[in-house]
């Protein structure tokens, strides 16, 4: 083995480790998100969509409780499949009164869902939880 393949074998390494990496971080971010997100019927919840490199402004009034892990299982699939080191991850939640949940207008969440979620995230990657 040369020096050049150690070199080419030690990049690849880190390469699957960086990609592993931001794929824990989406998807924990993607699951505290939908699990801090206050629930009526669900729609809410349901409408968490990811999308990567360009926003995702979707929504369907009509989900319910029982669409939520729809929307789970879509984003794990997406990022196990499609999110490395260097992806633009976007998490939106389009339903009209997304931003009114967001400053705090549910009695269930009244700091908000994204705020916190991104705070939590932001203190597990700090401290090497993440």
């Amino acid at each position: 083995m040369t020096f050049i393949d150690d070199l080419n074998k030690a990049a690849e390494n880190i390469q699957r480790k960086a990609d592993a990496k931001v794929r824990r971080v989406a998807l924990a971010a993607f699951q505290e998100i939908n699990r801090g997100s206050p629930v009526d019927k669900g729609t809410f919840r349901a409408n968490w969509v990811m999308s990567i490199d360009t926003i995702d402004r979707s929504f369907d009034l009509s989900k319910t409780r029982k669409d939520i892990q729809e929307s789970v299982s879509a984003a794990t699939a997406m990022i196990t499949t499609s999110v490395k080191c260097g992806t633009t991850v976007f998490i939106s939640n389009s339903v009209p009164y997304a931003v009114l949940l967001e400053n705090g207008y549910s009695i269930q969440k009244p700091a908000g869902v994204v705020t916190p979620a991104v705070t939590m995230i932001k203190n597990k990657i700090e401290s090497g939880r993440l």
